[in-house]
């Protein structure tokens, strides 16, 4: 990359992993500020500060103070930019306190950073860059492009590794947190119509699903019910009638002989429920007449959205 290139304090703080109020702060109270300049004369950070900025931010998770820390950072980080020259603004350091930072090849800036902040186990860095990200793109592509490569290598790593797993839980809740955040938006602009359940099968408990498309369907003022996971066929088909849902979609991850009886159980009545399933274990499955799969979000809410 051009080593005249800099960042912006909202690209550099994704990259870090860290909150862009973090680095504002940081600047404050301790000089770690940008020393480049965009043509416009806007502070930028250049490889070098961005060098500093990982290294603040290993000192602090590994139990300095900010004070130390930044006093470290600033001597050791220029120092050694100055020796191996300009470091590329496209890399990533390959670890920190929390272990190597995910793989997520291909992906951006934004994503490697949450990458970074949830191998540091950063769940405050974690869920405010899924929430700048849910803000600026909305739910489709930050679940396309920041959520889902991210998800896929913890689970990658945990396989490969045994290891992790605790990374695995912190991205899921920083997720979930800030797909919460993002659906209140949307609160007081809801259709008033019955509304969507969203579960996850009898075995499953991966959530993220379901939230992802509450938050989507929220952008699109529909109203949704979360479940939540592992939800037996008997609550579904009680939670269906009593909230007379006009749509409902059930999640499984992982495979089961069981998966015809949640569909099963759910009440027949005029007009009938729409019903929608997603997720690997639905694979093979008999499903009966009128139940349709969702190949993918943007599939699953037009199923649901109608």
């Amino acid at each position: 990359m051009d080593p005249s290139a800099t960042l912006p304090v909202g690209q550099a703080a994704a990259r870090v992993g860290v909150a862009p109020s973090t680095l504002r702060t940081w600047g404050r109270r301790y000089g770690i500020v940008p020393t480049g300049r965009s043509p416009g004369g806007h502070r930028r950070y250049t490889g070098e500060d961005l060098a500093v900025l990982e290294r603040m931010h290993e000192l602090t998770l590994a139990g300095e103070t900010p004070a130390r820390a930044a006093l470290v950072a600033l001597a050791a980080g220029r120092s050694a930019g100055a020796a191996a020259g300009t470091p590329d603004l496209g890399g990533r350091s390959p670890s920190g306190p929390g272990g190597r930072v995910l793989a997520v090849p291909g992906a951006g800036p934004r994503a490697q950073g949450l990458a970074r902040a949830a191998t540091r186990l950063d769940v405050d860095a974690a869920t405010q860059i899924v929430e700048d990200a849910l803000d600026q793109e909305g739910t489709v592509a930050t679940y396309e492009d920041l959520l889902r490569p991210v998800l896929v290598a913890a689970g990658e790593s945990w396989a490969r590794s045994g290891t992790g797993i605790e990374v695995e839980h912190l991205f899921s809740e920083a997720a979930v947190e800030a797909l919460r955040h993002h659906r209140r938006a949307f609160r007081g602009r809801l259709r008033v119509a019955p509304p969507v359940l969203l579960a996850c099968a009898p075995r499953d408990h991966h959530v993220i699903p379901l939230h992802v498309l509450a938050a989507a369907l929220a952008e699109r003022h529909v109203p949704a019910r979360i479940l939540g996971s592992r939800v037996p066929p008997a609550a579904l088909a009680s939670a269906s009638t009593r909230t007379g849902a006009r749509s409902v979609f059930v999640w499984a991850q992982l495979p089961s002989t069981r998966l015809p009886d949640v569909l099963a159980a759910l009440p027949v009545r005029r007009p009938a429920i729409r019903v929608v399933v997603g997720g690997a274990g639905w694979a093979g499955i008999d499903l009966p007449d009128g139940v349709r799969v969702a190949t993918s979000l943007t599939h699953a809410l037009e199923l649901l959205d109608r």
